[in-house]
């Protein structure tokens, strides 16, 4: 996977930090938990390490690796 060749600015990674606290105790509230593995990726992505749809990526990719790819009809419903 191809990384982030433009480093972010300290403004965009307090962004991202911000959205990974806030993602972590919205899934405490349902109690759910990001596995260590999803931690490093969404950590590589406040770092700057990779970009929005890198990180996408990385997502789908450890989701279809863990749960198989996802069946989709014509009209975008399961």
């Amino acid at each position: 996977m191809a990384t982030t060749s433009t480093p972010i600015s300290a403004e965009e990674r307090a962004k991202r930090e911000q959205a990974l606290v806030a993602t972590i105790a919205h899934l405490r509230i349902e109690n759910l938990h990001l596995d260590n593995e999803l931690k490093r990726t969404f950590q590589r992505h406040v770092d700057g390490e990779i970009g929005d749809e890198e990180l996408a990526a990385a997502i789908d990719e450890l989701n279809e690796r863990r749960f198989g790819p996802l069946p989709v009809s014509g009209n975008g419903r399961p």
